[in-house]
C-alpha cells in the first residue's frame, strides 16, 4: 500500500508539469517568457516521468519503460538552459534571445545522436539489459560500454542544471542578508526557496542515482512538492514572472552604480556626442571611450545603455551609423556603397551591409533605389 502512494506522487509530477505547461500557453496575454515557462515545465514533466520509470521499477526489463527512459533524454536536456533563459529574464531589464544561447542546447543534440548509435550496432539482449541500478551496485559492472554511458546520461542534466540555478542563487543571495529583510518583498523570498528546493531534489537525485534508487524516488517526491507549491503560488499572484521580474530589478536599481549620477544630463551629453559631434563615424569607436569622454566609468554608462535606453552598446551605435548611411545614399547618389560605409564608422563594407539590411529590411543599394524614385 505504501509503495502505490509513494509511486502515485511520482508520476503525479509528471502529469502536473504537463497541466501546468499548457495552462501557461493558453494565456490570453501569453509572452515569451510564458512559453519558455510552458516548455520548460513539459520538459520537466517528461524529466519526471523518465526518473519515475526508472527508479520504481515497474517497467523494469519492459519495452516501454526503456523507450520512454532513452528517448526522454534529450528533451530532459532542453530543460537546464530553458530555466537559464527564464531567470536570465527575470534578472535583466534587457533580455534578447543571443545565438550564443543555442551552444546551451548542444547537449541535446550529442544525447540524442549517442542514442541514435543503437540502431546501427549489434545488441543481443536489447532493453532487458538496462535494469533499474544504482552505479556503485555489483551488477552495474556487468553492463555493456554503451550502456554504462547510457547510464551516465540519466545524471548529466542534473549535474547541468544544478551548475546553472546555483549561479543563480549567488547572484541572488542578498535577499537573505539582513539589511535587505525588510526591502526584499515575500515573492521573491519564495523565489529564491523555489529555486533552491530544484538544487536541492537534484543533488539528493545524482546521490541516490549513486547509492540507491530509494533515494531517487524521495529527490522525487520533494522536487514535486516544490512544483506544486510554485504552482500555488503563482495561482495566488498571477504575474508571478512580472512581480518577481520588477522586484529583481529594483533590487539591482538599489545596488546601482550610478546611484547619485546625473543620468539625465549624461544622456543628454552622450546624444550630443553621437548626433552633433558623430562620434560614431569612428570606426574604433568602443565602450571605455565612450565613458571617457563623458566622465564616468564603463560599468556606469553600460548600466545606463541597457538599463535607460534599453540598448547594448553596439546597437546604439549602429542605429546612429545607419541613420547616416541612409542620409547619404540619398543625398550623395554617386557615391559608392563602400565609401558610406566606411565614412559612417563601419570597417568592413560586408559589416555595413549586413547591419543596414537588418535594422531597415533592404541592402544599401536597394534602400538608395527605392529613395531616388520616390524623390523623382
Amino acid at each position: 500500500m505504501a509503495e502505490s502512494i509513494l509511486h502515485f506522487f511520482m508520476f503525479y509530477g509528471a502529469a502536473f508539469s504537463v497541466i501546468i505547461a499548457i495552462g501557461q500557453l493558453l494565456q490570453k496575454k501569453s509572452e515569451t517568457i510564458n512559453r519558455i515557462y510552458a516548455f520548460s515545465f513539459l520538459g520537466l514533466g517528461i524529466w519526471l516521468l523518465q526518473i519515475s520509470i526508472f527508479s520504481s521499477g515497474l517497467f523494469d526489463g519492459t519495452a516501454v519503460g526503456y523507450y520512454v527512459c532513452i528517448f526522454s533524454i534529450p528533451i530532459v536536456f532542453t530543460v537546464p538552459p530553458l530555466m537559464v533563459i527564464r531567470y536570465t529574464w527575470i534578472m535583466s531589464s534587457l533580455f534578447n534571445f543571443q545565438k550564443k544561447y543555442y551552444l546551451l542546447f548542444s547537449p541535446v543534440v550529442v544525447s540524442l545522436l549517442y542514442i541514435m548509435i543503437q540502431f546501427f550496432i549489434d545488441s543481443d539482449c536489447g532493453y532487458t539489459c538496462f535494469p533499474a541500478l544504482p552505479i556503485l551496485s555489483h551488477t552495474f559492472n556487468e553492463l555493456s560500454l554503451y550502456d554504462t554511458i547510457l547510464y551516465l546520461f540519466f545524471i548529466f542534466p542534473n549535474i547541468y542544471l544544478i551548475s546553472f540555478m546555483s549561479q543563480n542563487l549567488f547572484m541572488t543571495s542578498y535577499i537573505w542578508k539582513k539589511s535587505n529583510w525588510n526591502k526584499v518583498p515575500g515573492v521573491s523570498r519564495w523565489g529564491y526557496i523555489f529555486a533552491m528546493s530544484i538544487v536541492i531534489s537534484n543533488i539528493v537525485y545524482v546521490i541516490g542515482v549513486f547509492i540507491s534508487l530509494r533515494v531517487v524516488e524521495w529527490a522525487v517526491i520533494l522536487a514535486n512538492t516544490a512544483m506544486t507549491f510554485v504552482y500555488l503560488v503563482t495561482q495566488r499572484l498571477p504575474d508571478y514572472n512580472k512581480l518577481l521580474k520588477n522586484e529583481a530589478l529594483k533590487a539591482r536599481y538599489e545596488r546601482s552604480r550610478i546611484k547619485g549620477l546625473d543620468v539625465d544630463s549624461v544622456i543628454q551629453r552622450l546624444y550630443e556626442i553621437m548626433v552633433d559631434e558623430k562620434a560614431f563615424a569612428d570606426e574604433e569607436l568602443s565602450l571605455p571611450d565612450l565613458a571617457r569622454d563623458l566622465g564616468i566609468t564603463v560599468h556606469q554608462l553600460s548600466e545606463i545603455l541597457n538599463e535607460h535606453i534599453k540598448k547594448n552598446f553596439n546597437t546604439f551605435v549602429n542605429e546612429f551609423r545607419v541613420k547616416e548611411a541612409q542620409k547619404l545614399l540619398v543625398d550623395e547618389p554617386d557615391r559608392s556603397i563602400i565609401s558610406i560605409g566606411f565614412a559612417v564608422g563601419f570597417n568592413s563594407n560586408t559589416t555595413f551591409c549586413t547591419v543596414f539590411s537588418k535594422m531597415t529590411g533592404v541592402s544599401p543599394n536597394q534602400f538608395r533605389k527605392d529613395n531616388i524614385k520616390k524623390d523623382e
